[in-house]
């Protein structure tokens, strides 16, 4: 099964896990870390020690909140050193339930592919005018 790691600013991670259960039920082999009160070093170290605890076959799947921010510097730097790691940004709601029910059915690349894609589909806009 391919692990996977939510890395956000603040308490998303934890809530964004708790909002894909209540769709799903209970989740396993997903842990959210939040960048508060860490710094980037101090991050690559907790990333370090979550990885060397799941030692997966299968790989590990870092979902980061924010391209360019402290959570993918943490997670990039994590995955140069890990061929078996991935990284993807802008994790939202959609992604995770990509992420769990497929994630026992696709290879690690192919995984990180679909949430990716799963993930802006899930982003759409509403107009008035065209009430489609």
């Amino acid at each position: 099964m391919i692990s996977g790691i939510i890395l956000t600013h603040g308490p998303i991670a934890s809530a964004i896990i708790k909002s894909a259960e209540t769709i799903l039920g209970k989740v396993d082999n997903i842990y959210p870390l939040s960048t508060t009160g860490f710094s980037l070093r101090d991050l690559v170290a907790k990333l370090d020690e979550i990885i060397a605890n799941k030692k997966s076959d299968s790989g590990i799947l870092i979902m980061a909140s924010l391209k360019g921010g402290t959570c993918w510097n943490a997670a990039v730097a994590v995955a140069r050193k890990n061929e078996n790691i991935k990284v993807v940004s802008g994790v939202n709601l959609p992604m995770i339930i990509s992420f769990v029910t497929k994630r026992n059915r696709l290879s690690l690349d192919d995984l990180m592919q679909t949430i990716y894609q799963d993930g802006i589909k899930g982003i759409d806009l509403f107009n008035e005018t065209t009430r489609d």
